[in-house]
């Protein structure tokens, strides 16, 4: 069987050979390895800091984003009475509103209530009722005609499972036909009541067909000439005059009226509700002193990665970067640099400035004298500043915090090929090892053997010593 030399090291020579080949390994790994893995830390810091710098930069632009989105620096929409409340929907009107409202009536769904049961688990008997919704005009004398509308019919079927006015209830509303189904209880009896949709293309007929003796479903019918279940209140239209102008609309609640704006009619008004829109510049103001803050600590946490060697700190990981140069760079170039999709305005305009000392300032008065029509173009420009990264955008924060990401990526390769690179140290240090253990286990074969012959020749002299004496 082969010896194994990493075992039998020492064995002639009598010297700690593992000690040595191991010492020896190790000079030569830890010299070539030292300058790499030097390079991996840096890179990686590198990397940790423009990854702060990127997340810090896109924070702010969601933050700001979020400001615009809520429209609390737009048109601020408003009413002058509660009988019509108004909120923004979508980016809010383009331009100021002053408009006035009459409500002359509101919309309403049609409502039809059963004759009183004994309750909620009395029998309704089996069959089906079928729904049909569409328009109802009333006639001279009393009555009704119907005009079915678009939708489809829709079938409730009672078997014994459901036979109750409960059962009726719910197979109602979980048939989905834009009726809803409820029951009103009193002393001893209960109602059903059935409510459709507001407007009044919402109308509907029940038309009963029941399978079982009575009496039977046939106390739910409610078509032209057979009106068994009483109306209670007949869908319609809301009507109300717009800037002088009749319009009706099937809902209270109307998002096509004003653009921009949803209003939602409590009640009736005998005189005009005034709605009207504006812009907020205290709101303009506030946001933009919070941009600059923000803006201003960026700066500053660039400016700390950046430092040089001082006073015996260690310089900052990006002191010599040139992307982290372009960052601040690009940053302070937002104040100056005028905004095609703001009317050309730039963050200067509204009181933005760059002090002697680096410090990014905002002059609140000066964005009190900004001309009330160019609010729009203020909101427009903070707009702009929060919108996602584009390559044909580049004063947008999320444009400039993509050199951060391009940058990282080629210094996260760089680092990926140095620990490749420690991977061929360690690799080269093995193979030395291997090497050197192979060398030195020969060297105590030869010393083994050279101490054998040494012996050898100590007893024959030793014999002829003694043959001679």
């Amino acid at each position: 069987m082969a010896t194994n030399p990493l075992t039998s090291f020492g064995a002639g020579s009598g010297l700690d050979s593992k000690a040595l080949v191991d010492g020896l390994v190790d000079v030569e790994r830890t010299n070539r390895a030292k300058p790499i893995t030097a390079r991996v830390e840096l890179l990686t810091a590198r990397i940790s800091a423009l990854g702060q710098l990127r997340s810090a930069l896109s924070g702010i632009a969601s933050s700001l984003d979020t400001r615009v989105r809520s429209g609390e620096l737009g048109l601020q929409l408003a009413s002058s009475d509660a009988a019509i409340t108004v909120e923004r929907t979508g980016p809010g009107p383009g331009g100021p509103v002053a408009s006035g409202i009459v409500v002359n009536r509101l919309a309403a769904g049609q409502r039809l209530n059963s004759r009183a049961l004994a309750g909620g688990t009395a029998p309704v008997g089996e069959g089906t009722l079928t729904i049909i919704t569409g328009r109802r005009t009333g006639v001279d004398g009393g009555g009704f005609t119907f005009a079915a509308g678009s939708t489809p019919s829709v079938n409730v079927t009672i078997t014994p499972a459901n036979n109750t006015l409960a059962g009726l209830a719910k197979a109602i509303n979980d048939a989905n036909a834009g009726v809803t189904a409820s029951i009103v209880a009193s002393a001893g009896s209960a109602t059903l009541v059935l409510r459709g949709s507001e407007g009044a293309d919402n109308a509907f007929i029940i038309s009963a067909a029941p399978t079982g003796p009575g009496p039977g479903l046939e106390r739910f019918n409610h078509t032209p000439g057979s009106e068994t279940m009483v109306l209670g209140e007949a869908a319609q239209d809301a009507e109300l005059v717009l800037d002088g102008v009749a319009i009706t609309r099937p809902s209270n609640r109307i998002d096509d009226a004003i653009p921009g704006a949803r209003l939602t009619l409590r009640r009736t008004t005998t005189a005009g509700v005034a709605i009207t829109a504006s812009r907020d510049g205290q709101a303009i103001s506030g946001a933009l002193a919070d941009f600059v803050g923000t803006l201003q600590a960026m700066r500053q946490l660039i400016g700390d990665f950046r430092r040089p060697v001082a006073d015996g700190e260690a310089p900052g990981p990006l002191q010599n970067d040139p992307t982290a140069r372009a960052l601040d760079q690009r940053i302070t170039r937002l104040v100056t640099q005028p905004v095609a999709q703001a009317g050309n305005l730039r963050l200067a305009d509204l009181g933005v400035s760059i002090q002697r000392d680096g410090t990014i300032t905002v002059d609140t008065a000066r964005l009190a004298n900004l001309p009330a029509n160019r609010l729009a173009d203020a909101e427009a420009l903070l707009r702009e500043l929060s919108g996602p990264a584009s390559p044909t955008r580049p004063a947008r924060l999320q444009s400039i915090a993509q050199l951060a990401v391009t940058a990282s990526e080629g210094l996260v390769r760089q680092r990926d090929a140095a620990n490749r690179d420690l991977a061929k140290v360690e690799r080269a240090a093995e193979t030395q090892r291997t090497l050197l253990t192979r060398q030195f286990a020969a060297m105590d074969r030869a010393v083994a053997q050279s101490r054998a012959v040494g012996a050898q020749l100590d007893q024959q002299i030793a014999m002829w010593t003694r043959r001679d004496d």
